[in-house]
Parts: structure tokens; sequence; C-alpha cells
């Protein structure tokens, strides 16, 4: 078998143009990897959890797209929801997009950064200033969502009223929240 720079069959393994016997790897080097392994899990800030036995935050790997924009959490929107708060929230997704899936109460404010911004920016004026405007795009990034809320700021509204679905409608959607999807044909 091969894997990348590896390779090995039942006697020996080969790594990087050195050839090892297979029994010999396997006393030398497993137990050292299982050491390693244990140590790595009882340090702090490495294994998944304290010693508490709660869960410590795991660290987003995904980028945020300017991550200067306020972001708010899923669950925090999905309680606003709930108790039918005054939340404006404005779905980033084309049309069809919109139509395929979005959160329940959301609008459809396309953001397309090739068409002519004047359109949308008009929608965005619409809205209210005075109430929490929640923006949301399908990717985790938050592109489209950051730099919409981007354009309301440079249209007057205040950086607190506005903010970006942390996840967007990907981590929404896997987390369970409530939403508005249309059945696609087979």
């Amino acid at each position: 078998m091969e894997d990348g720079l590896i390779k090995w069959d039942e006697k020996d393994i080969q790594f990087s143009n050195k050839r090892y016997r297979s029994d010999k790897v396997k006393k030398r080097i497993l137990p050292a990897l299982v050491l390693l392994v244990l140590i790595g899990y009882s340090l702090p800030g490495l294994s998944q959890g304290n010693r508490a036995g709660t869960a410590e935050k795991p660290q987003s790997k995904i980028k945020q797209a300017h991550p200067e924009v306020p972001r708010i959490p899923a669950r925090e929107l999905a309680q606003l929801i709930r108790k039918k708060a005054e939340v404006v929230i404005v779905d980033t997704q084309s049309a069809d997009g919109y139509e395929m899936w979005h959160i329940p109460s959301a609008i459809n404010i396309p953001y397309d950064a090739m068409a002519d911004p004047t359109p949308r920016q008009m929608m965005l004026m619409a809205l209210p200033t005075d109430k929490l405007i929640v923006i949301y795009c399908l990717c985790e990034e938050g592109t489209d969502s950051a730099k919409m809320a981007l354009e309301l700021r440079q249209l007057g509204y205040s950086n607190e009223n506005v903010k970006v679905l942390e996840g967007g409608l990907v981590l929404w959607d896997e987390k369970g929240y409530p939403m508005v999807k249309q059945k696609v044909a087979d």
C-alpha cells in the first residue's frame, strides 16, 4: 500500500527512502505515538474538554469575512424569533435560492456584487433604523451578508442594530432551527 511518502507491506514500512521492519516499528514507534496522544489530551487547551467535564468552546476554523462586522449566534436569533421580538431578518441569496430555503419571516434582498447597487440600496434604505437587522447569506464565512452590513453602515445605520448571522444559513440548518424549504424535484 501507498500513502503519500509512506509505503508499506506486511513486513516492511518505507518512509521517505528509508526502509523499516514493521515489527520494529510496532514495538518502538506505536507506544511512543500512544503516549504522545495521551499527553496531548491531558494538557489544558489541547483536549476537547477540561477536567471538570465541561466542554471548552471549540475554536471556529471558518475565517469570517469582515470580522469588524458584529455577529449574532444562531441560538440567539432563534430565541428572538421564538419571542416574536422586533427583528428584521434579511436573506442575501438570489431569488431562486431564497425560494428553495430561507429562515421564516426573512425578507429577500439579493446581494450581487456585479449588479448595479442602486435597487439594492433603495430596498436597504426602506429598512427601519430603530430595529435590529440580522443579515445572512448561505456561506459560513458571511461574505455577502457582511458586505451588505457594511453597506447599511454607509447608509447611516448604527453598528449596534446591524448584525450578521454567525455561520450563515448552512449552520442555521445544521442546528435544526426553523427553515422554509422547497422540495427539490428528483
